[in-house]
Protein backbone atom coordinates (compact mmCIF):
# COMPACT_ATOMS: atom_id res chain seq x y z
CA UNK A 1 0.00 0.00 0.00
CA UNK A 2 1.36 3.31 -0.86
CA UNK A 3 2.15 6.27 1.79
CA UNK A 4 0.32 9.58 0.49
CA UNK A 5 2.33 12.43 1.03
CA UNK A 6 1.55 16.09 0.80
CA UNK A 7 2.57 17.19 -3.09
CA UNK A 8 1.31 21.35 -2.18
CA UNK A 9 -1.55 23.02 -0.27
CA UNK A 10 -3.84 24.64 -2.24
CA UNK A 11 -6.07 27.55 -1.58
CA UNK A 12 -9.35 26.26 -1.90
CA UNK A 13 -11.59 23.44 -3.53
CA UNK A 14 -11.30 25.24 -6.47
CA UNK A 15 -7.76 25.36 -7.19
CA UNK A 16 -7.21 21.89 -5.74
CA UNK A 17 -9.66 20.54 -7.69
CA UNK A 18 -8.04 22.04 -11.07
CA UNK A 19 -4.87 20.54 -10.21
CA UNK A 20 -5.96 17.13 -9.71
CA UNK A 21 -7.42 16.80 -12.79
CA UNK A 22 -4.80 17.76 -14.28
CA UNK A 23 -2.70 15.31 -12.22
CA UNK A 24 -5.16 12.62 -13.05
CA UNK A 25 -4.59 13.17 -16.90
CA UNK A 26 -1.11 12.61 -16.35
CA UNK A 27 -2.12 9.73 -14.57
CA UNK A 28 -1.42 10.51 -10.99
CA UNK A 29 -3.76 9.16 -8.33
CA UNK A 30 -4.91 12.06 -5.99
CA UNK A 31 -6.56 12.49 -2.36
CA UNK A 32 -7.41 15.78 -0.66
CA UNK A 33 -7.01 17.01 3.49
CA UNK A 34 -8.41 19.85 4.74
CA UNK A 35 -10.15 20.71 7.99
CA UNK A 36 -12.52 21.92 6.82
CA UNK A 37 -16.32 20.96 5.59
CA UNK A 38 -16.60 21.75 1.80
CA UNK A 39 -18.38 25.20 1.42
CA UNK A 40 -20.48 26.99 -1.14
CA UNK A 41 -18.41 30.07 0.27
CA UNK A 42 -14.83 30.08 0.97
CA UNK A 43 -12.93 30.88 3.52
CA UNK A 44 -9.71 32.16 2.93
CA UNK A 45 -8.56 33.61 6.48
CA UNK A 46 -5.87 32.03 8.34
CA UNK A 47 -5.66 29.41 5.65
CA UNK A 48 -8.95 27.67 6.42
CA UNK A 49 -9.63 26.97 3.37
CA UNK A 50 -6.32 25.48 2.54
CA UNK A 51 -6.63 21.88 0.60
CA UNK A 52 -3.94 19.80 0.80
CA UNK A 53 -3.11 17.72 -2.40
CA UNK A 54 -1.94 14.40 -1.64
CA UNK A 55 -0.27 11.99 -4.51
CA UNK A 56 1.09 8.26 -3.76
CA UNK A 57 5.19 8.85 -2.70
CA UNK A 58 5.98 6.58 -5.36
CA UNK A 59 4.20 9.32 -8.12
CA UNK A 60 5.95 11.97 -5.80
CA UNK A 61 8.63 13.37 -8.61
CA UNK A 62 6.31 13.08 -11.31
CA UNK A 63 3.68 15.03 -9.81
CA UNK A 64 6.38 17.26 -8.99
CA UNK A 65 7.31 17.50 -12.51
CA UNK A 66 3.92 17.83 -13.45
CA UNK A 67 3.01 20.53 -11.78
CA UNK A 68 5.81 22.25 -12.68
CA UNK A 69 4.82 22.12 -16.43
CA UNK A 70 1.38 23.27 -15.44
CA UNK A 71 2.44 26.34 -13.62
CA UNK A 72 4.88 27.06 -16.37
CA UNK A 73 2.78 25.94 -19.46
CA UNK A 74 1.93 29.54 -21.62
CA UNK A 75 -1.88 30.89 -21.49
CA UNK A 76 -2.90 29.59 -25.12
CA UNK A 77 -6.19 31.87 -24.29
CA UNK A 78 -3.93 35.09 -25.20
CA UNK A 79 -3.99 34.02 -28.61
CA UNK A 80 -7.61 33.05 -28.82
CA UNK A 81 -8.03 36.80 -29.71
CA UNK A 82 -6.17 37.17 -32.56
Amino acid sequence: MDRWVTLFAAIGEVEANLVAGFLAGEGIEVQFRTHVPPSVYPVTADGLAEVQVLVPEAQLEQARAALEAYRQAPDDRADEGS
